[in-house]
This record gives structure tokens, C-alpha cells and sequence, in this order.
């Protein structure tokens, strides 16, 4: 009998493996090379994947729906593997339950190079929305310390270069990351043109009938916003459908204006908030304290400190 399903047996001392990274980063590549398959998996990927299921094609909601399937499982005592970013607030607030229901913790952080999991993001069949891959390694890798921490040094980190692949755009995005936000801005420019990326397969646009489709079209007529921002369009439909459905009449104008600078404003701030993440990002690569926390173990030497953990 493997030691991990042992291990299934014992609810006294419930396990959970959490492999942890950002969007790209390469968990899968690794949890495959892990010796953990008896145990219980949760990934998103199980939702978005799935054409059935409700939560097809939309991470948000898998994302959520995973969150609370590890919360049931901590409430049964299951031992299981999470694959997270560990990127958000209620990554933070599940960990911490974890530990007060007794948890024994074991995180592997993949850490890769902000540009690799920018590309690999968009190598991929589905891809998320370039903010959010470099928000989430952000959010992710800068605490790294406080991972350590939390699970009292069952702590490992794979350092996934996928063997000098992307040597090119990695140099690329350190060289440009030298004049700070707006050089990384103008590379990603130049990059999402050449490759022809940077938009989010997880996008989901507002459907009309063909009836609420003309009624739109007469409204808009006249209407002067951003028709090719799509987000932008989608804001403006949301608005247009809320009143339309419910009252069987277009709503006025001057409620589409508040519509599109309500998305407008968001816009800016939003703006505002990711340029924050590349000057985050920029300082973190070149701070020899964050890259000396980089310590990396092979997939073999992780899988024998999992083996000796469970």
C-alpha cells in the first residue's frame, strides 16, 4: 500500500499539499512528477475544462467553487492536494483555517520568470488576461517569507526556466524592466504584436436577442463611446439589458453616459493599480534579497521531501 493512501486512512492527522504559483508558472508540469496521486486533487482546471459543467470556461467562478470544495474537504478531515496561485486574500483565509482545523501543511511554490508565464499563458488553448498573470505572480511570490512561515518550513520551490526557452524574451523583459514601468509597457506593446496576444479567452460577451439587438442599435445611434474596447461595449450592453429586460423599454441616454465613465473611471484606477504590479514586479527581479529566496529543489529531491512529509 502506497504511503499516501495510508495516509487517506488517517483523518487524525489530516495532510494538504498545496501546490502553489502563478498563472503559467508550470504546476501541472510538476504535480505530474509528483508522486501524489492517491491523494484527493483539487484545480479548476476541473470546472473550466468541463463542457457540462455550469462553470465551463470560467475561471473566476471555478476558482471559487475549488476554494469552497477544500473548505468541505477540511470540514470531512481529507488529506488532498490544492492547486492555487495562492495569489488572493481567500487563499490566505483557507490556509490559516487550515492550520486552526490541524492541519499539517506541505506548499511547493513554482516560481518561473514573470515573462515565461506570459508567454505560456498565451501558448495555452485557454488563457487568462494579461493583468491578471502578472498580478498573480506578484501577489504570489512576494510572500514568500510568509509562506515559509505559515507551514513551519514544509516549504519547497521549483524554479521552472523550462530550460533557457525563452532566454530571448527574458532578457528582452529585464532590459526594458530597466526603465521601470514604461519600458516594460512599451516590450509587452511590441510583443503582443508580433505574437498577436494579450486578450483573455475567459471573456464572455453579452448575448441579445435579435429584438434587444435592433432596440440597442437605435439607442446607440448617436451614442459616442468605444465600440472596438470590448469591455467598453460590454458595460454599455450590461446597462442597456438591466432596463430592457425588466421594464421592456431602452433606458435613457443620460443613464448610458453614467454607464460608460462609471466603466471609464474603474478603467483608470484599474490602470493605476497594474502599474503598480510591474513596478513591483521590476523591483523584485532585481532585488538580490527577493532573488536569494529563490532556493531550488528538483522535482526528484521535492517529491522524496513530500514522500517523507506524508
Amino acid at each position: 500500500m502506497k504511503l499516501t493512501q495510508i495516509i487517506l486512512e488517517d483523518r487524525n492527522k489530516p495532510k494538504a499539499v498545496i501546490m502553489a504559483g502563478g498563472a503559467g508558472s508550470g504546476k501541472t508540469y510538476l504535480l505530474n512528477q509528483l508522486e501524489l496521486d492517491s491523494l484527493q486533487q483539487f484545480n479548476p482546471d476541473k470546472y473550466v475544462e468541463d463542457p457540462d459543467h455550469p462553470y465551463h470556461n470560467k475561471l473566476g467562478p471555478a476558482s471559487n467553487q475549488v476554494t469552497k470544495d477544500v473548505q468541505a474537504a477540511a470540514g470531512d478531515k481529507t488529506s488532498f492536494v490544492w492547486d492555487t496561485t495562492a495569489s488572493g486574500v481567500k487563499f490566505d483565509k483557507t490556509l490559516q483555517m487550515l492550520k486552526d482545523q490541524g492541519y499539517d501543511i506541505y506548499m511547493v511554490l513554482v516560481y518561473t520568470h514573470p515573462m515565461i508565464a506570459y508567454a505560456k499563458n498565451f501558448e495555452r488553448g485557454r488563457n487568462v488576461p494579461a493583468t491578471a498573470v502578472f498580478s498573480t505572480w506578484r501577489n504570489a511570490y512576494q510572500k514568500i517569507q510568509q509562506f515559509d512561515k505559515m507551514t513551519n518550513g514544509n516549504f519547497s520551490i521549483f524554479v521552472n526556466d523550462h530550460g533557457g526557452k525563452y532566454k530571448d524574451i527574458v532578457d528582452g523583459f529585464n532590459t526594458a524592466a530597466q526603465n521601470g514601468v514604461n519600458g516594460i509597457k512599451d516590450y509587452l506593446k511590441k510583443y503582443n504584436e508580433k505574437m498577436g496576444v494579450g486578450g483573455s479567452s475567459f471573456f464572455q460577451p453579452v448575448v441579445m436577442s435579435k429584438e434587444e439587438e435592433q432596440e440597442f442599435e437605435k439607442l446607440v445611434a448617436d451614442f459616442d463611446y468605444d465600440r472596438n474596447n470590448r469591455s467598453e461595449d460590454k458595460a454599455i450592453k450590461k446597462e442597456f439589458l438591466k432596463h430592457y429586460t425588466k421594464n421592456g423599454i431602452a433606458p435613457g441616454i443620460d443613464q448610458l453616459k453614467k454607464a460608460r465613465d462609471k466603466y471609464r473611471d474603474e478603467k483608470l484606477k484599474r490602470q493605476k493599480d497594474d502599474d503598480g504590479v510591474l513596478d513591483s514586479i521590476a523591483n523584485m527581479i532585481f532585488d538580490p534579497v527577493f532573488q536569494s529566496k529563490l532556493t531550488h529543489s528538483s522535482p526528484k529531491e521535492i517529491n522524496q521531501k513530500l514522500q517523507n512529509y506524508l
